[in-house]
């Protein structure tokens, strides 16, 4: 068991390494292109500073912390709230589904409240709840529940009739069959769902940081603007966008894994 086990793991270690080298391919061109056009055009670096000055502004606010402690507000923030809007959906996504009074009642006023445009509502958050993580996690939470919500109720509307005439055959619990049965039969939806929400996560901390907050990678951002600072400004979106890009990873690898039997590439 452990040979077979242990010849799945190199047959493995080839498609890791070909996706880091992609990645590293993707990230030198982007940046060899970034040099170039810095230097042929002769940009302005009030425009477009080169990646040297944006690396020297990473590395600048690195040593003296100023980086760290931001991106650790971020990185929390963003994870409360996205876990937060995991769970909400879920929840709300299973109670549409299975009652019929609050598909007619509550459905109308979550559409229209996902349809209203963030950026006009993250003002109101300010003034209803503070300046403080209040209004920065309500942000947060309203974009990433929805996209769990609608989710859950793909997932549990794919699940067969007849898989549920089986599980009333075998006499299971409602809380059995939705552990045993629907939950893990929506996780392919669930994951799609989960990859869209960390992605507006990250951008309900960055537009309620950008707005409100004293600290933060969006705190930068308005500082690096407000000094003129264009390399601390472009050193945090950089570090904002690779935030992002890290909770996508985790969340397909955990597909990856948790959803093998459907070959996921």
């Amino acid at each position: 068991m452990s040979a077979i086990t242990s010849q799945a793991h190199v047959r493995r270690l080839p498609t890791i390494g070909r996706h880091v080298a992609y990645s590293l391919i993707y990230l030198v061109v982007i940046i060899g292109a970034w040099y170039f056009y810095v230097r042929l055009a002769k940009v302005p670096p009030f425009l477009l500073p080169s990646p040297e000055a944006v690396g020297q502004s990473l590395l600048t606010m690195s040593g003296n912390g100023q980086l760290w402690g931001n991106l650790g507000y971020t990185a929390r923030n963003i994870l409360i709230g996205f876990v937060g809007g995991v769970l909400i959906g879920v929840a709300l996504g299973y109670l549409l589904w299975a009652s019929r009074w609050a598909r007619e009642i509550a459905a109308p006023y979550i559409v229209i409240l996902q349809a209203a445009p963030k950026i006009a509502v993250a003002p109101l958050l300010v003034l209803w709840f503070g300046l403080g993580p209040a209004s920065q996690l309500t942000l947060i939470l309203a974009l990433t529940f929805f996209p769990m919500m609608v989710a859950m109720n793909l997932g549990l509307s794919s699940i067969s009739n007849d898989v549920k005439t089986l599980g009333n055959l075998l006499g299971m619990s409602r809380w059995r069959y939705f552990r045993v049965v629907q939950l893990p039969g929506s996780l392919p939806e669930l994951f799609s769902g989960a990859k869209v929400a960390i992605i507006d996560a990250m951008t309900g901390a960055f537009l309620a940081e950008y707005i409100s907050a004293q600290q933060g990678l969006g705190f930068l951002m308005v500082l690096g603007n407000s000094s003129y600072n264009i390399p601390m400004l472009l050193a945090a979106v950089i570090v904002t966008v690779a935030v992002g890009l890290s909770g996508f990873g985790v969340i397909t690898l955990a597909e990856k894994r948790l959803l093998r039997w459907r070959k996921i590439r």
